[in-house]
Formats: structure tokens, C-alpha cells, sequence
């Protein structure tokens, strides 16, 4: 960039281009750099993309940067929604800000006026910023790809999200594959690596620390692909939950303990001696600090109650003393590990939701160790409620137990609804995208007001780009489309909105669909 650049702001001393771009002084409020667009333009709903680098005297005053748009001639008005925190700023670094403009009475979806388009300091800035590059990326038309990732070549949203995990005080993780899905193994896939490394600090294997993998016949226990899991997650300083030590999904159960033909009370100890073994090795391994002892041990029927048709409950005798027997198991292992409940739809507040809290008050009346509940939070975008949501986690929060959102994804599509599938969203709009934002942000705010900083065990997304996820194959509704959309990161690695709206809940933003 050599021309086009000006000052902006009263006590502006002016710009200077340099090498890298075009620089300003930051010093005051509202000081920063506009460049001109001219009429005609439809710059509604565009979005404005820039490339920035501080000096350490910015970083160091607190300050902020506001991206913005402006409609030139007196005090018009502009865009004034967009804010890239000092969090996402490194001394020295550059930073992907954008802006997108989107004004509710569409002010910028005009022909006869020129804009001005920039950057200013806020909050007591100091030191120099400079911009490297700028980008603005029209609102597609009808005929053109729906993709709010990118459409150009040269053009990327961003969230304006540095680390996500640098925004909470609770681990912020990321269900991740090793052997189990060779695609997007962690160990080998580098855009994976950048994305977890970057953002989450724990994980959770998808499947490769489930009993089938770790125990595939009884008394041989097999270990090298998890270890090699957890050791890489250690080297980079993330954690490790664990998932999960008992789940009665046919695949998942081994061949022995499904034909089981001896006694009740040796199957029971055959569950001990898995959980125990597991557990040990990993206290003794390090990286491990809690695990879903047991996963999905109640059904969805109303009143809810104990799955019958898990070969564990079968067992056991016809007895659901497997759980118990689980934990005290896992206790015994390791003193120090955090032990949680793990299922789905316990979020709905619903009769499942009611037998989970019958069973955790009997735990606790007979002292059975369990610290915590993971609440699954394979959710929609219209459900389940909000409030719904508060009430559920309130129920566990009023036992004394950690709330672990354990396995959280937001599918656009929801084929359990009435209206489906004539309500079948084909293409991921932008307006889509937004939506999602919001989305994310409510349910992570929802967590934030309801579990008191002591009792939040975390949040986990379950995947991290809608190309891995699940959902696809998992939804038999879906009919094999890729239609759920349901992560922070597109296709391509690339920052959705949604992961702007996780970190605006962090940060403690207004929860927006713009």
C-alpha cells in the first residue's frame, strides 16, 4: 500500500507508508487510518478484512482497535459494531481483524455517496499501528457460492479470536482422532495440529481410549496408540479428559464381555479390572486429569431409567450396580482424577434429566465418588431452550458437582423438528452462519451464569471443522448430506463465526446475530 491512505481523528499527525504497509501514531482516542471507496458501491453486508501489527508500546497501554466503515460527507453515519480486543494482539505479530457491515436500517446499501473505510485506537491508546493489507469482500449475489468462508481467493473471514483458550479460566477442549481416523489424525495432520494448538487447551479422543480399543480381549490391554495420543497432547500443554472407561454401544463393547456366560459378580469384577487398569496407567503416565467413567447408562423414555439393553446392565445380573462399581473402581486408581457422568439430552431438563439427579443424590446419600456431570450438548439451533439448558445444569450445580460440557456441537439442520424437511437449510448462508454465532454465544453465556467458576469443569467441541464432524453419517435423516455445519472451523481449517460467538461469551459481549 503506498497511496490512497489518510489520518483520521482530531490530533491526528497524519500516516506513513513504509515497507510493510502504512502506519499511525496512536495517540489518543479515535485516532487511526481511513482509505477512500468510491460511489457506486453496495457495501452492505461486505466484509472488511485487514491485516494489522502493533508495536509492544500498544500492547502494553490496554488499547483496542475498532475497524469500521463510514459514508463520507459531514458526520454521517457508519458502522460502529466492530471491536478487536487487545487480547488479540502480539508485539510484533500480524493479526487477521475484520469488520463486517451490516446496519439494520441498511444505510450502506446505497449508490450516491463515497465511503471511507479504516482503523481507529481506542481506550487510551499508545505506540504505532500499521496495516498491512486490507481486503473488503462483497455481499455475494443469488448466483454466486454461499460460502461465508471465503469468497475469494484472497479473502478469509476471521473471528478476530488470537486463542480461545487464552479467554477462559476453565479448560477450553477439542474432541480430536489418532489411528481411528486417519484424515484428520492429530499426530499427522497438520492443519489439525495448528488449529488445536492454537486454540484449546485439552482434548479428548474420539474413540481411541474406549474400552474396544484399549482392552480388545480379555486381560490384553493395548496402549500405544492412546499413549501416543496423550504424550503429544503433554508436549504441547494441553490436557487429556478422558472418554470413556464404559459405553454400551455394540461397537464399543468388546467381544468378551458382550458373550459373557460366567457369573454376575466375575463380570462385575471384569468391569473393575478395566477400569482399574485404565485409570492406573494413565495416573502413572501423567496428562490425564478426569474421565467419563461411565457414558449414556440411561434411556430416553418418560419416565427415564436404566438402559436394559446394555450388556453391561445385562451382565451385571440385570442390575445397573455396574455404575457404582465403576466409580469406586476409578477412585481407588487414582485419588486425585476428576470423575464425571457423561450423556446426552440430559440438557432438555426432561424426565432423563430428572433420573440422572435421582441417581446422583443416591450416589451421594451412599457415598459413591463422582465429582461431576458432562452434559453432552449435541444440540440445535432452535433446541433445546436456553432456559432449558440453565435449569438442567442448575440441578447438578445444586448437588456440589462440576458442570462439563463435554461434547458440544450446534447442527443448523434439525431433522427431529415438524417441520422437517421442508425446513431443510441446503446451503450455509451467511445469514445462517450469524445465526450459529449467536447460537454458540447464548449457550456458552448460559454456562457462564448458571455454574459458579468453582464447579466449571470445562467445554469441549465435539470435532473442529464441519468436515470431520459426526453428524453426517451419524444422522440417518441427513441422508449422507453434509448439511449439519455444526463447528467453530469450515472445510478448510478456516474461522466460522460461531467461533466468534464462543469467544464473545468468554469476553463477555452481547450475544449478536451480526
Amino acid at each position: 500500500m503506498t497511496s490512497g491512505w489518510r489520518g483520521n481523528g482530531n490530533g491526528n499527525t497524519g500516516i506513513t507508508y513504509n515497507s510493510d504497509g502504512v502506519s499511525f501514531n496512536a495517540s489518543g482516542d479515535d485516532i487511526g487510518a481511513v482509505t477512500d471507496i468510491a460511489a457506486p458501491i453496495q457495501l452492505e453486508d461486505a466484509i472488511i478484512t485487514m491485516v494489522v501489527n502493533v508495536s509492544s508500546e500498544f500492547k502494553a497501554s490496554g488499547a483496542n482497535l475498532q475497524p469500521f466503515a463510514q459514508i463520507k460527507g459531514g458526520s454521517w453515519a457508519g458502522e460502529w459494531n466492530c471491536w478487536a480486543g487487545n487480547e488479540l494482539f502480539t508485539a510484533g505479530t500480524d493479526v487477521t481483524i475484520t469488520c463486517t457491515v451490516a446496519e439494520a436500517d441498511k444505510k450502506f446499501d446505497q449508490t450516491a455517496s463515497d465511503v471511507q473505510i479504516g482503523v481507529q485506537a481506542k481506550t487510551s491508546p499508545t505506540g504505532v499501528v500499521t496495516i498491512k493489507s486490507v481486503t473488503v469482500t462483497l455481499k455475494q449475489s443469488a448466483s454466486s457460492s454461499s460460502s461465508v468462508a471465503s469468497s475469494s481467493a484472497t479473502s478469509v473471514y476471521s473471528a478476530n479470536v488470537n486463542s480461545l483458550r487464552e479467554l477462559a479460566t476453565f479448560p477450553i477442549g477439542a474432541a480430536v482422532s489418532n489411528t481411528d481416523s486417519p484424515t484428520y489424525n492429530i499426530l499427522t495432520n497438520a492443519s489439525e495440529k495448528t488449529v488445536v494448538e492454537k486454540h484449546f487447551d485439552q482434548m479428548t479422543a474420539g474413540n481411541i481410549m474406549k474400552m474396544s480399543y484399549l482392552q480388545p480381549t480379555q486381560g490384553n490391554f493395548s496402549f500405544t496408540n492412546a499413549d501416543a495420543f496423550v504424550d503429544y497432547a503433554v508436549s504441547k500443554n494441553i490436557n487429556i479428559h478422558g472418554h470413556a472407561l464404559l459405553w454400551h454401544s455394540d461397537y464399543q463393547v468388546p467381544g468378551f464381555m458382550k458373550n459373557w456366560s460366567g457369573s454376575a459378580a466375575d463380570f462385575i469384577t471384569a468391569v473393575e479390572t478395566h477400569v482399574s487398569t485404565i485409570v492406573d496407567h494413565y495416573e502413572a503416565k501423567g496428562g490425564v486429569v478426569s474421565w467419563d467413567v461411565v457414558n449414556e447408562a440411561l434411556n430416553d423414555n418418560s419416565p427415564s431409567n436404566f438402559r436394559t439393553d446394555s450388556a453391561f446392565y445385562t451382565k451385571s445380573g440385570n442390575s445397573a450396580v455396574y455404575i457404582e462399581k465403576a466409580f469406586q473402581a476409578a477412585r481407588a486408581a487414582n485419588p486425585n482424577v476428576t470423575l464425571y457422568y457423561n450423556d446426552y439430552n440430559i440438557d432438555q431438563n426432561n424426565a432423563k434429566t430428572t433420573k440422572l439427579v435421582e441417581m446422583l443424590t443416591d450416589f451421594q446419600a451412599r457415598s459413591i465418588p463422582i465429582d461431576g456431570v458432562g452434559f453432552q450438548m449435541h444440540v440445535f439451533m432452535d433446541y433445546p431452550s436456553i432456559a432449558s439448558i440453565s435449569a438442567a445444569m442448575k440441578k447438578v450445580v445444586d448437588k456440589g458437582l462440576k458442570v462439563k460440557i463435554t461434547e458440544l456441537d450446534v447442527a443448523v439442520n434439525n431433522p427431529y423438528s415438524g417441520g422437517w424437511p421442508g425446513s431443510k437449510i441446503s446451503t450455509f448462508t451467511q445469514d445462517v452462519a450469524l445465526t450459529q454465532k449467536k447460537r454458540y454465544c447464548e449457550i456458552v453465556k448460559a454456562y457462564l451464569d448458571t455454574v459458579p467458576a468453582n464447579l466449571r469443569g470445562g467445554i469441549t467441541v465435539w470435532g473442529t471443522t464441519d468436515a470431520s464432524t459426526w453428524l453426517t453419517t451419524a444422522t440417518s435423516q441427513y441422508n449422507g448430506e453434509a448439511i449439519a455445519w455444526p463447528l467453530l472451523f469450515d472445510n478448510n481449517y478456516n474461522d466460522k463465526p460461531a467461533l466468534r460467538g464462543f469467544a464473545d461469551a468468554l469476553q463477555g459481549n452481547t450475544c449478536t446475530n451480526l
